[in-house]
């Protein structure tokens, strides 16, 4: 956590005013609030870690599973179920 930390430390200092949050948002109800605010704004939600290896290996298991592919670009936080 703290080598991503300070990557992330060190991208912010590029461009002022930019403020990079090195806050744990997993602990104290974060993930929960991240959830609310990704509904909120209606960010994309990614369902694999961003990386074509982890989308091929997901999709290869969805498909063994029976469970629909990956659709890149098609799922957004708050959505009905009628929309995605």
């Amino acid at each position: 956590m703290q080598q991503i930390n300070d990557c992330g430390q060190r991208a912010a200092a590029r461009y002022p005013g930019m403020v990079y949050w090195d806050y744990n948002w997993r602990k104290q109800g974060g993930s929960s609030r991240m959830i609310e605010i990704s509904k909120r704004e209606q960010f994309y939600q990614q369902e694999y870690c961003g990386c074509v290896y982890s989308l091929r290996d997901s999709n290869l298991h969805r498909k063994s599973q029976g469970r629909p592919l990956i659709r890149i670009g098609k799922l957004y936080y708050g959505q009905d179920d009628n929309e995605k």
